[in-house]
């Protein structure tokens, strides 16, 4: 029964080490918003910008789908976790490719 109990016990302490919803979104919010300002001014920095957010992206998604913490995770945060995730990872890297797309379809105007 106590081996059993702390089983238990190890199962629902994966969360406690993984990023919260909050971070997860302000970390891929905060990367995308620099990155579409960055890039709507120069779009060449999109060559920078992009590398990083899939860098961030790939590296939480391998924490999640690492094979010893993601049944974990499922039960202990559900589906709307991996969710959440993938929204804000998906903002990260779209973000700058729009900022680049709208500066250069529509350039900002120049500072006299």
């Amino acid at each position: 029964m106590l081996t059993m109990m702390r089983a238990h016990v190890l199962l629902f302490e994966v969360m406690d080490k993984e990023p919260s919803l909050v971070d997860v979104w302000l970390l891929f919010t905060c990367l995308g918003a620099i990155g579409f300002a960055l890039c709507r001014f120069q779009w060449q920095l999109l060559l920078l910008a992009l590398p990083v957010s899939l860098f961030l992206a790939d590296a939480h998604l391998a924490e999640l789908y690492d094979r010893s913490i993601w049944p974990a995770i499922l039960h202990e945060a559900g589906h709307s976790y991996f969710i959440q995730s993938y929204v804000a990872m998906a903002f990260a890297v779209l973000a700058p490719c729009l900022g680049a797309l709208s500066g250069v379809f529509y350039p900002p105007k120049k500072w006299r």
